[in-house]
């Protein structure tokens, strides 16, 4: 991030315990979480003058009529309710038009903050203009997480303020702000303009939330199809090669060559070649994101398949997300 700030946000000014804060939680059918979100954000150290603004994304479960309680005891805490699902981007835009604080954080509806998330993300913000923390276990194997029972490890995201878990000036909303179309991706598109802005975007070091995803695996399936289609749209858009970008790339290459392979009658090992790919990816994702010793392999093990799974979704959302390429090209 070279380039110099456009709106003079980024020089240093203290964040203290007078701002008022703005907590901005988007929620999905969060029934299972968004008691205990709510109470990790009410119940934060030196938390001083804030509003809760809970953006209800057309739920058809109980979610709004938690909220609804949980707002009868905490004056603090306030419903904006759609009247059906929008999408990510719409929510964050809703729920930041409607926050009168001077900082904005984002909170999902399935993250438990520790109680000092403020005071930490706060202090980092005198010298940035947007921090976060980091989310355990990583967004994409919280399914499994929970499934299997495993020990998640610590896995930066690729994007350095996630919008699940985020601090930000509120001025950095002049400059940009989330895409109301986009039902993901819209934290890290916000990442990308605020970088091309010159703002400075930090993941503050050790400073860890708790995911507490409750998707089924139909859902997370269907998450990591659309979280893939929409790597591809932001591959498109911002050009940047990341490193799902480059196995997306391998996986491509190994599809080519077993159609290759195919089409010169060695069908068997032409769909071997990228079964065994995604079969490899998955182990090595799983070793990756949680301990994996080999006590726990009868659960290890059918976590390693189901990962498989998921990134054979993510990897066809990825070639769905080529056709972003055709419209372009054809735009009637």
């Amino acid at each position: 991030m070279t380039a110099k700030p456009q709106n003079n946000i980024t020089a240093k000014q203290k964040i203290d315990g007078e701002s008022f804060v703005s907590f901005i939680v988007i929620a999905y059918n969060e029934e299972a979480n968004i008691a205990r979100t709510l109470s990790s954000i009410v119940e934060q150290n030196d938390l001083g003058k804030h509003e809760v603004v809970v953006v209800d994304d057309g739920s058809r479960d109980t979610t709004a009529q938690i909220v609804a309680d949980v707002a009868a005891q905490q004056p603090s805490v306030r419903l904006i309710k759609l009247p059906r699902n929008r999408g990510r981007g719409y929510a964050r835009a809703t729920g930041i038009a409607a926050a009168h604080g001077e900082l904005i954080a984002m909170v999902d509806a399935d993250i438990i903050l520790p109680a000092d998330w403020l005071v930490r993300t706060r202090s980092a913000l005198a010298d940035h203009d947007a921090v976060g923390g980091i989310a355990v276990p990583d967004g994409d194997v919280a399914y499994i997480c929970r499934r299997f029972k495993l020990v998640p490890r610590v896995v930066l995201s690729t994007a350095s303020v996630t919008g699940n878990n985020g601090l930000y000036r509120r001025k950095v909303f002049d400059v940009a702000n989330f895409d109301a179309e986009l039902r993901e991706g819209e934290d890290n598109a916000l990442n990308f303009e605020l970088s091309r802005q010159g703002l400075s975007l930090v993941t503050v070091p050790e400073l860890l939330v708790r995911h507490e995803e409750n998707k089924t695996l139909p859902a997370s399936l269907k998450w990591l199809f659309d979280t893939g289609r929409g790597a591809t749209r932001q591959l498109i858009t911002y050009g940047e090669v990341r490193q799902p970008d480059l196995v997306t790339g391998a996986f491509v290459g190994t599809a080519v060559l077993g159609l290759v392979l195919k089409a010169r009658n060695h069908g068997l090992v032409g769909t071997a070649i990228p079964v065994c790919f995604v079969l490899a990816s998955g182990v090595q994702h799983v070793r990756t994101r949680f301990e994996t010793p080999r006590s726990h392999w009868s659960r290890v093990a059918p976590a390693m398949a189901v990962d498989s799974a998921h990134l054979a979704a993510y990897f066809a959302g990825r070639l769905v997300g080529l056709t972003a390429l055709w419209r372009r090209a054809d735009p009637e």
